[in-house]
């Protein structure tokens, strides 16, 4: 359960509604964390403005790729809002069941190339700290991408990074689009996922 309340959408300023607007379109709901964050417009904006540019233009790598990218960074850091949203917008964006249901065999499934398998191992490298990226990791990133596309999957990592830092420490809630597409999906019982701090009303569990 959110430690904070969610603030009041239509009492953001009018510059929100055009981006708002779009995200509902595109996901079907607005995510809790932008209306945690609109208690700090300036700061909302900031993160609206990068999400935009890193995760929801059209960029150097498909979409559903950077969106599993991100799923696999969230999960390594153990934030379970961001993996909830990231694996259901990869689906979205055109990943196959068949893949989301085989991305933690990456590494010998034969449904992944050696490009993805580099790019989900600098996922996970760079998501746990202290860092644990590495030079052969490079090494084969850049034999499948370019410069451009490199900084495009470390944005990813790097603004995920962010969001399950956020997420984690207010207890975010999950819409319940989110929680439905889990649950048809059965991701608690695929991956062990756990959204109990981040289920509207529940209550926090004691450690």
């Amino acid at each position: 359960m959110a430690r904070i309340e969610i603030a009041d959408r239509h009492a953001l300023p009018e510059e929100f509604k055009e981006g708002f607007d779009v995200i509902e379109k595109s996901n079907g709901y607005i995510p809790n964390s932008y209306l945690l964050l609109a208690h700090r417009p300036p700061i909302l904006k900031a993160l609206m403005d990068l999400s935009k540019a890193v995760i929801r233009d059209e960029g150097t790598l498909d979409r559903g790729f950077r969106f599993l990218i991100a799923y696999m960074s969230s999960r390594t850091a153990g934030c379970q809002f961001c993996q909830a949203h990231n694996i259901s917008s990869a689906a979205r964006w055109g990943i196959t069941d068949e893949k989301l249901n085989a991305i933690w065999e990456y590494e010998t499934s034969s449904l992944f190339t050696d490009a993805e398998r580099a790019a989900f191992d600098l996922a996970r490298a760079a998501s746990v700290v202290p860092n644990a990226a590495t030079d052969e990791i490079f090494v084969r990133l850049k034999k499948h991408f370019t410069t451009p596309q490199i900084v495009e999957m470390t944005a990813v990592i790097a603004l995920f990074g962010w969001q399950n830092r956020l997420n984690d420490t207010l207890q975010t809630d999950l819409d319940q689009h989110t929680l439905d597409w889990a649950d048809q999906f059965a991701l608690a019982e695929k991956t062990g996922w756990d959204p109990s701090d981040h289920i509207p009303g529940q209550t926090t569990k004691v450690a």
